[in-house]
């Protein structure tokens, strides 16, 4: 049984390692002072640490074989929330709750040491905004040895106290493409001269959101969105060039060969097309998810879980180690649902309690 009593004792040290990180986020890969302010902290339990990159691991015992995983990273979004304890750096802020996992993590961390519960491997990655962080830690030997490894995410959707899991895929793979469009360029006057590189970029456009209701199985999810468009600069030049960018994600491989297929298919002499897979979908190991679910639901509330089409580069532990991912209720704001990457999201601090015992759970189901 989780002791609530050992929770509560930590919770205002967790609390405040949490508004620490909030008021100095850090991009990317770039996560240097929060690894070394977690350091600190695991140093200061006697734990044994080792830095890859600017990701950390932290070892309760000498061969562990479990992996709990927080991210580090933060976002280039101008912080609108007015708390006291706001981004301290212009342009950059925890609009996802990355500051939450990480003194969640913290405080598991914590209570692992006074519980004496070891073979646990805890990991502070960087980069998970950017998809780079995961690979980064696994290269460099983060999971070696784990048998199973959970995380989870800060959910605005459910109310503080609820939590869900997904019993099978969780959240979506994710690629991206950029299209440029190429002419001569000309006078919008006289258009009848010129490959008009605007007309041709709309047209793609269409067919690109066309492609997963048309060509996907309309019962499995998919979505194609594009996420910008450049190209002119005068309303009487008809450009050179427009590069258009976006986003494919789902949740079935298949689905995914053939929307790179119909992408690809876009190519011609004024079209060039690149595609990337960047992350498969995240797939929580059906067994483990089941066995969480029970033990956890003996602390939250349970909500029936939903598949998500985000992404999430703790698909890439996935494929290393059995896995389960779940979704922590954070609240509504002001009494409403406030979207992860909004420049006013932020988190009902009681949900970081509930996170501690989501990852316990965790513990309990792995170790049994």
């Amino acid at each position: 049984m989780i002791d609530n009593k050992i929770i509560e004792e930590i919770y205002p040290k967790v609390i405040e390692i949490r508004r620490k990180i909030h008021e100095n986020p850090e991009l990317g890969m770039e996560t240097k002072e929060t690894m070394k302010l977690v350091k600190s902290q695991a140093e200061n339990l006697d734990f044994a640490t080792r830095e890859i990159g600017n990701g950390l691991i932290v070892d309760s015992g000498s061969s562990p074989i479990i992996g709990l995983r927080a991210d580090m990273d933060a976002l280039p979004v101008e912080e609108k929330t007015g708390l006291p304890f706001s981004s301290k750096i212009k342009g950059r802020m925890h609009a996802c709750g990355h500051d939450v996992h990480t003194s969640i993590l913290i405080g598991v961390m914590e209570y692992c040491k006074r519980k004496k519960i070891d073979g646990i491997r805890f990991i502070f990655q960087p980069g998970e905004e950017i998809g780079q962080g995961a690979r980064m830690m696994i290269d460099g030997g983060a999971i070696d040895g784990i048998n199973s490894i959970f995380g989870l995410h800060v959910w605005p959707a459910l109310d503080v106290g609820e939590y869900s899991i997904v019993k099978g895929t969780a959240m979506a793979a994710v690629d991206e493409f950029k299209i440029k469009i190429k002419g001569n360029g000309g006078h919008a006057a006289y258009p009848h001269l010129v490959f008009d590189t605007i007309l041709e970029s709309s047209r793609i456009i269409q067919n690109l959101i066309s492609i997963p209701a048309r060509k996907i199985d309309p019962i499995n999810p998919s979505v194609v969105s594009v996420g910008y468009v450049n190209g002119g600069k005068t309303t009487n030049v008809i450009p050179a060039e427009v590069e258009i960018g976006g986003t494919v994600r789902t949740h079935n491989k298949n689905d995914s060969i053939i929307i790179e297929r119909e992408i690809e298919m876009m190519a011609s002499e004024h079209v060039e097309v690149e595609y990337r897979n960047e992350l498969p979908p995240l797939v929580n190991n059906r067994k483990l998810s089941e066995e969480i679910d029970k033990n956890a639901s003996k602390y939250l509330r349970n909500v029936d879980a939903k598949p998500s089409m985000g992404g999430e580069d703790f698909a890439l532990y996935c494929d290393k180690a059995t896995c389960a991912f779940a979704f922590l209720g954070t609240g509504k704001i002001n009494g409403r649902e406030v979207s992860k990457h909004s420049n006013i999201f932020t988190v009902n601090e009681e949900s970081i309690k509930f996170g501690i015992m989501l990852h316990l759970s965790a513990l309990e189901s792995i170790k049994n």
